[in-house]
């Protein structure tokens, strides 16, 4: 008899371009290759499209659909939310429908701030919270970088509320599980982002293209905004190598723009991997794990990264973590034909024992 799971999300699975969007994908995923019925619910916090939810309606063996009222609520405490600011009861609603008809083995709840979905559920599912991110002082976080809080923030004493729901919260690296763990007495594991490994053939070009592709928050933007400053101060790196933006950063990036070839948002990831040589995530800051980092190593790309970039994906190549932009900058201006050759195989390598160690923990887990 085939298990069946559910999995509640208020970020669709479909399209992948962005981070949590492929995390969601690829985690439900896992569930249908280890032979789970997979219950996607998506509350339309960004829309559905009907392309959307063709799409979802195709991948998944069941797809329901929330639509929300209205806009998302503001901070009930000035300045951070309340843990459930985010939720609608109606969604509590329709589970509750659900267990009538299913009986779930495992309900999956996507990110702490939306947890309480998993009250309504009978003690014979294993409730989880996939944590997706650290959202206790993330505003406090994020002004101590000197930028404004975006999206979801909360305190940690919420967020340990709201963790005792589960009976098991998934954090997406280490240091994470160790925060999770120091906030709450429930078992906390570590499940990364596994993606196939797909290489590509690339297209030939007269200097080393160089590409980064991503979303427009403030952590990103402000990135590539030093790297660009950085490369701006080495103007022989211009006679070497291209740079090439993507995605929805680069409608954010383009008042600043002065280094970058700028494509915008592309269709297939495909397409724009085929195009780069060299992938770069000079990322500062920030929290959670960089998808956009392990997304490069599945292309089979070599990378060149900070070592914020690559918290989780352990890595003995200097050139993954770099301690500073500058640094970074610096080992691309060093980069020989000979040392990119070996950067592409530890890129490799580590993409390999990344992809291995969490499998095997998902097979552990739910397998």
């Amino acid at each position: 008899m085939n298990k069946h799971v559910l999995i509640v999300s208020p970020i669709p699975s479909h399209p992948q371009f962005q981070g949590n969007s492929a995390r969601i994908f690829r985690l439900n995923r896992m569930f249908q290759l280890c032979g789970y019925q997979v219950h996607f619910l998506y509350f339309g916090m960004e829309g559905l499209s009907e392309e959307q939810s063709r799409a979802m309606e195709q991948q998944w063996d069941y797809f329901h659909f929330v639509q929300p009222e209205g806009p998302a609520a503001e901070p009930s405490f000035g300045e951070y939310f309340d843990i459930d600011d985010w939720y609608d009861d109606r969604v509590s609603d329709y589970v509750d429908e659900l267990c009538q008809k299913w009986n779930f083995d495992v309900c999956v709840a996507n990110y702490v701030w939306f947890s309480k979905v998993l009250d309504v559920l009978p003690d014979t599912t294993q409730k989880v919270i996939d944590t997706h991110d650290v959202f206790g002082d993330r505003h406090i976080v994020a002004k101590k970088a000197g930028l404004e809080p975006v999206w979801f923030y909360t305190t940690k004493e919420l967020e340990a509320y709201a963790l005792d729901r589960a009976d098991l919260i998934l954090a997406i690296q280490d240091e994470e599980k160790a925060y999770f763990e120091g906030i709450t007495t429930k078992r906390v594991e570590v499940m990364g982002y596994v993606v196939p490994f797909q290489p590509l053939v690339v297209q030939k070009h007269s200097k080393v293209v160089v590409g980064y592709i991503g979303s427009g928050n403030p952590f990103n933007v402000e990135s590539l905004r030093v790297f660009q400053q950085e490369v701006m101060a080495k103007p022989e790196l211009m006679q070497k190598f291209t740079f090439l933006l993507g995605g929805t950063v680069c409608k954010a990036f383009d008042g600043m723009n002065e280094i970058f070839d700028i494509i915008g948002l592309v269709d297939d990831l495909d397409d724009f991997y085929r195009r780069i040589d060299i992938a770069i995530n000079p990322m500062v800051g920030g929290t959670g794990l960089k998808i956009k980092s392990l997304e490069a190593l599945s292309y089979g790309k070599a990378l060149l990264a900070t070592e914020d970039a690559m918290v989780g994906i352990p890595s003995n190549d200097a050139y993954h973590k770099a301690s500073s932009i500058i640094d970074m900058v610096g080992s691309l201006a060093a980069l020989s034909n000979t040392r990119q050759k070996l950067l592409l195989k530890n890129s490799k390598d580590v993409f390999d024992r990344y992809n291995g160690e969490h499998i095997s923990n998902f097979k552990t887990l739910f397998g």
